[in-house]
C-alpha cells in the first residue's frame, strides 16, 4: 500500500471516528494529522490539510492551526483548477470565517481570494452567494463602503438574471444594512419600494411562506436595529410588535441560505425589546426581557458545543447575549444595586474569557469600562470615574463603523462627570469634541443629551436665556419619541429657573416611581412636595407625608454610606479599580479556575 493509499485510509478512519456515537473527536484529529504528516502527491495532501482544518474548525479553538492548513488545502487546490472548486470554494469559505470571528489577520489576501471565487468560478451558486456575503461583512468591518455596495450590487444583479427573488431580496437587504451601519443614513426610497415589490411578489406562492417570513424579520430587524441606534423609540413601536407576532414555537426547516435560526431570532426579538425598554426606562420590563435571554441563550450555548456550528452562529448568540448583560448593568447602576452591576460585569469578562478568539473582549471592553464608571460616580469615586471613562476611550477601536458615536457617547458622560465636580478647564476640553460638526454623524438620542449637557452648563454659567432654548429643543425632541428620563430630566432643570405647576410635573413625579431610577424620584418628588405645599397643600397631611417618605427613601439608597456596604465584601469589588491590563486576574479565584 503505497503513501496515498494510507493518506486515504487514515482519513476515512477520521470520518469514522468523528460521526461516531459519541464521537471521537481527539482521535479522528490523530488521524488526519497523520495523513498530513504522510509523502503523498499534491492532490492528496492537499484533501488531508482540508480534512484536518475542518476538524480544527469547528471542534477546537485553536484557530491559527486551522486557518495555516486551510490556507494551505487552498493553495494547492487553486493550482488543480476546476477538478477542486467546490472543496477550494469550502476552504476559502472557512478562512472567512475565521477572520470574521478573529480579525486577527490581514484582510486584504481574503478579500482577494473571495472575489477571485465569486467572479470566476462556476457552477455552484449557493457556494457563491455564501461567499459574497462573507465578502460583504469582511469589507463592513474593514469600513470598505465602496467594496461593501459593490458586492451586493453584483449579487443582485446575478440573482436577478437567474431569477432567484429570494437570494436577490437578501442582497438587496443586506446593502440597506450596509447603509445604515457604514453611511449611518437611510436607503434610498427606491431600494424599500423594490424590497417591497419582490416581497408581494413572493407572497404569491405558498411553497415560499417560511423562507418569506425569514426575509421579513431580516428586513424589519435590520431598520428596526437603525432605529434604536437613532434613539426612535415610538416609531419603532409599531416594528417591534410586528417582530413578535412572527415568532412561532417550532424550529422551521429551510433549505439554502437563511437569515437567522428559530433559537437565535427568538433572542434576537428579546434583546430588541430589552433595548427599547431601556430606552423608555422601563426596568420591569427589562428584567423580563432578560431572564428570558439568559436563559434561551445559555441553552443555545450548550446546545451548539455538543452540536458544532460554524463561528458566525455562536458569536450572534454571544454579542446578543454580552448586550443583555451590558443593558442591565445599566439599569441596575440606575437602581442603585451595585452587587448586581458588578456580577453582570463579572458575567461579561467570563463570557469574553470563555469565548473562543478575542474579538468579545475587543469589542466590549469599553462598554465595560464605561459601566464601572457609571458605577464609580455613584459611589462618589469621581477619579476613578474619569479614569474608566478615559480608559474607555483608549479601549475603542477606530476602525469599529461605530466608534464615532461610542467615542461621542464616552466623552458625553467624561464632560458631565466633570461639570458635576466644576472642573472647568476639563470640561471645555472634553466640550470641545461635542460641538454640532464633530457629532453631526451621531445619533440623534446622542445629539438630545448633548443639548441638555450643553443646558445645564448654560445654568451654571448663568446663561439662562440659552438654558431655556436648549431645554425647549431637548423637551421636543423627547416628547417625539418618549425619552422619558430626558424629557424628566429637562422639565426638573427647567423648574430651576422659573416656576412650572403641579400639572407639569405629575408626569415625571408618577412615572419616576415605576423607572427605579432614584435621582429622579429624589429631585421630581422634592420638586412636587414644594409645588403642592406651595399651593396650600396640607404639610401632615397624607399626600405630602407619601412624597416625603418617598424622597426619605431615595436619598438614603443612593447615599454613599448605603451603597458601599452593599460591594465591601464581593471580591469583584476589585474590578471597580481595573483601568488597563488584564481584568480577568481580578475576577474571584473560583470563577477564574472555571475559565482555564
Amino acid at each position: 500500500m503505497n503513501q496515498d493509499e494510507v493518506a486515504k485510509a487514515l482519513l476515512g478512519m477520521a470520518e469514522a471516528l468523528r460521526t461516531q456515537d459519541p464521537p471521537k473527536l481527539k482521535m479522528a484529529i490523530k488521524c488526519a494529522r497523520s495523513a498530513v504528516k504522510l509523502d503523498t502527491n499534491d492532490e492528496t495532501r492537499a484533501r488531508c490539510n482540508l480534512q484536518l482544518g475542518k476538524l480544527l474548525f469547528f471542534y477546537t479553538e485553536n484557530f491559527d492551526l486551522a486557518r495555516n492548513h486551510l490556507q494551505l488545502a487552498y493553495d494547492k487546490m487553486t493550482q488543480m483548477g476546476d477538478f477542486a472548486a467546490r472543496e477550494r470554494m469550502h476552504a476559502i469559505s472557512m478562512i472567512a470565517d475565521l477572520y470574521i470571528h478573529y480579525q486577527n489577520w490581514p484582510a486584504r489576501p481574503i478579500k482577494d481570494a473571495l472575489k477571485h471565487e465569486i467572479l470566476h468560478t462556476r457552477g455552484f451558486q449557493t457556494l457563491t452567494n455564501k461567499l459574497l456575503f462573507q465578502l460583504i461583512e469582511i469589507n463592513k468591518i474593514d469600513n470598505d463602503s465602496d467594496g461593501a455596495f459593490d458586492m451586493c450590487h453584483y449579487g443582485i444583479a446575478q440573482s436577478a438574471a437567474a431569477s432567484n427573488v429570494k437570494m436577490e431580496l437578501y442582497f438587496r437587504i443586506t446593502k440597506t444594512l450596509v447603509t445604515y451601519q457604514l453611511m449611518h443614513e437611510e436607503p434610498p426610497n427606491e431600494d424599500v419600494l423594490k424590497i417591497g415589490q419582490l416581497i408581494k411578489a413572493l407572497e404569491a406562492d405558498p411553497a415560499d411562506k417560511a423562507h418569506l417570513e425569514v426575509i421579513k424579520d431580516f428586513f424589519v430587524c435590520t431598520k428596526l436595529a437603525y432605529m434604536f441606534y437613532q434613539g426612535k423609540s415610538r416609531t419603532s413601536r409599531q416594528l417591534l410588535r410586528q417582530i413578535q407576532k412572527q415568532q412561532t414555537s417550532g424550529e422551521t426547516t429551510i433549505q439554502g441560505i437563511r437569515w437567522l435560526g428559530e433559537a437565535s431570532m427568538t433572542l434576537f426579538a428579546c434583546v430588541m425589546n430589552i433595548t427599547s425598554a431601556l430606552v423608555q426606562s422601563n426596568p420591569g420590563r427589562l428584567e423580563k426581557y432578560f431572564n428570558l435571554v439568559v436563559k434561551h441563550a445559555d441553552d443555545a450555548i450548550y446546545k451548539y458545543t455538543r452540536t458544532p456550528q460554524e463561528p458566525g452562529v455562536v458569536r450572534c448568540i454571544n454579542m446578543i447575549k454580552m448586550t443583555t448583560l451590558e443593558m442591565m448593568a445599566c439599569c441596575n447602576v440606575m437602581a442603585c444595586r451595585p452587587e448586581q452591576t458588578l456580577s453582570n460585569v463579572r458575567d461579561m469578562l467570563e463570557m469574553c474569557n470563555r469565548s473562543s478568539g478575542p474579538l468579545l473582549y475587543r469589542f466590549y471592553a469599553p462598554h465595560i469600562q464605561y459601566i464601572l464608571g457609571l458605577q464609580c460616580c455613584y459611589f462618589q469615586q469621581y477619579d476613578y470615574a474619569e479614569k474608566h471613562f478615559i480608559s474607555a476611550l483608549n479601549f475603542i477601536n477606530p476602525d469599529d463603523t461605530m466608534s464615532h458615536n461610542k467615542i461621542a457617547f464616552i466623552n458625553l458622560n467624561l464632560a458631565w462627570t466633570y461639570l458635576n465636580q466644576l472642573k472647568m478647564a476639563d470640561y471645555y476640553e472634553v466640550a470641545e469634541r461635542l460641538t454640532a460638526p464633530k457629532i453631526a454623524g451621531c445619533s440623534q438620542m446622542l445629539k438630545s443629551n448633548v443639548k441638555l449637557l450643553h443646558a445645564y452648563f448654560s445654568y451654571l454659567t448663568n446663561k439662562a436665556n440659552e438654558c431655556k432654548t436648549l431645554i425647549l429643543e431637548v423637551l421636543d425632541d423627547s416628547k417625539a419619541e418618549d425619552f422619558f428620563r430626558l424629557h424628566g430630566l429637562a422639565l426638573l432643570l427647567t423648574s430651576l429657573i422659573h416656576a412650572v405647576d403641579d400639572k407639569g410635573v405629575k408626569p415625571t413625579f408618577d412615572w419616576s416611581k415605576k423607572s427605579q431610577d432614584h435621582v429622579v424620584i429624589l429631585w421630581s418628588h422634592h420638586l412636587y412636595e414644594r409645588i403642592i405645599r406651595a399651593a396650600g397643600a396640607d404639610p401632615n397631611g397624607e399626600m405630602v407625608r407619601a412624597v416625603m417618605a418617598d424622597q426619605e427613601i431615595s436619598r438614603k439608597t443612593l447615599d454613599v454610606q448605603s451603597l458601599m456596604p452593599l460591594v465591601a465584601g464581593m471580591p469583584t469589588v476589585k474590578l471597580l479599580q481595573w483601568f488597563d491590563g488584564d481584568p480577568f486576574k481580578l475576577l474571584p479565584r473560583d470563577d477564574a479556575s472555571l475559565l482555564l
